[in-house]
C-alpha cells in the first residue's frame, strides 16, 4: 500500500527497476504493508485469527502472513488503542483528504487505496485527491497510482476491492472532509475525570499546524462501539472542515491546544489521563480538579 518506490531494493539505482506500488507481488515478508496484525505474545498466529483459512488457500510465505492479519486496507495509522470495554480503535491519516477513525473489527477491510473516508463520499475524495479543489493537493503519496485511477462510483470502488474470504468492508466511524493530522488514540479507564468521561476518547496531534497540537475529546457510548456527537453537523459522522488542518464543525470536538505531536494518551494508575508530547518533549497529565 505505502511500499518504496523501488520496491523491496536496499538503493534506488533508477527507473528500470520497477516499484511495486500497484499490482505487485502477494504480501510476502517483503511486502507485508497496509495492515494491521494479530499474534499471540511468542509471535505465532492465532487459530482463530479471521483471514487463517483465507490465508491456507493461498498457501506459502505469502499466505502465513495473511494469516496473521486482523484488518487491512489501512493507509497511515498513527494511534491504535483498545476502549476499556474490548473494541480496538485506529486511526488513519489521508495526505489531503478523509482522515479517518475506525473499529477494526475482525477481518476489517477499511478501504485503502480505492478509498478513504465513507464510500458514499468518493467523489469528495476524488475531486480533493485530484487536485480539483486545491492544484496543490494531486496526489495519493503513490508513484504508479495516481488520484486519477480512483473509480467514478461508490459502486466500482467496491467492486475493485480485495474481499478476502473473513473479511468485511467497512465505512470509518468518523473523519474529517480535509486532512486534519490526527496521531496517537487513547481512551479513559475508569471514573478518574469524572464519571461524564468515563470511557471517551481522546485523539492527539500527528502535526502542529492546527491548535498548535490539538487534543480532540469523543464522547463513546458505553459499549464503546461508536462515538456520541453533540454537534447537528456531525450527525452524519463527518466533519466538514474547509480545508487542510482548519477545525470547522469540529470545535465542540477540541478540549486542548498546545500539546504538540501527542503520540501516545493512556490512563495512570491514579485514573488521571496522561498525554506524551514528541515535539515538547513533555508528559501533560490530565487531572479532574
Amino acid at each position: 500500500m505505502q511500499n518504496l518506490p523501488c520496491g523491496p531494493t536496499p538503493n534506488c539505482p533508477g527507473p528500470t527497476v520497477p516499484d511495486d506500488q500497484f499490482g505487485g507481488p502477494e504480501p510476502d515478508d517483503a511486502h507485508l504493508t497496509g495492515v494491521i496484525l494479530r499474534l499471540n505474545d511468542e509471535g505465532s498466529t492465532p487459530k482463530d485469527n479471521p483471514l487463517v483459512r483465507a490465508g491456507r488457500k493461498i498457501g506459502g510465505e505469502a499466505g502465513e502472513n495473511i494469516q496473521k492479519v486482523f484488518a487491512y486496507g489501512i493507509r497511515n495509522s498513527f494511534g491504535l488503542a483498545f476502549h476499556p470495554k474490548g473494541p480496538l480503535w485506529d486511526e488513519q491519516n489521508g495526505d489531503d483528504s478523509f482522515t479517518e477513525l475506525n473499529q477494526v473489527k475482525p477481518g476489517a477491510n477499511l478501504g485503502w487505496i480505492q478509498v478513504m473516508g465513507p464510500l458514499e463520499r468518493l467523489d469528495q475524495f476524488k475531486a480533493i485527491e485530484t487536485g480539483q479543489t486545491n492544484p496543490a493537493y494531486f496526489g495519493l503519496q503513490q508513484i504508479r497510482w495516481p488520484p486519477t485511477n480512483i473509480a467514478d462510483s461508490p459502486r466500482e470502488a467496491r467492486r475493485r476491492m480485495l474481499d478476502l474470504p473473513g473479511s468485511k468492508y467497512s465505512d470509518p466511524e468518523f473523519s474529517w472532509k480535509y486532512e486534519i493530522a490526527p496521531a496517537a488514540v487513547g481512551f479513559v479507564d475508569g471514573r478518574g475525570l469524572g464519571k461524564e468521561y468515563e470511557g471517551d476518547m481522546f485523539v492527539g496531534a500527528a502535526r502542529t499546524l492546527l491548535a498548535n497540537g490539538h487534543l480532540f475529546h469523543f464522547d463513546m457510548k458505553k459499549n464503546g462501539k461508536d462515538v456520541k456527537v453533540e454537534d447537528d453537523r456531525l450527525e452524519d459522522r463527518v466533519a466538514d472542515n474547509l480545508d487542510k488542518n482548519e477545525a470547522t464543525e469540529s470545535e465542540s470536538l477540541l478540549i486542548g491546544t498546545n500539546f504538540g505531536v501527542g503520540t501516545d494518551i493512556e490512563t495512570g494508575p491514579n485514573g488521571n489521563l496522561f498525554v506524551v508530547s514528541l515535539s515538547n518533549g513533555e508528559i501533560y497529565e490530565i487531572y479532574r480538579r
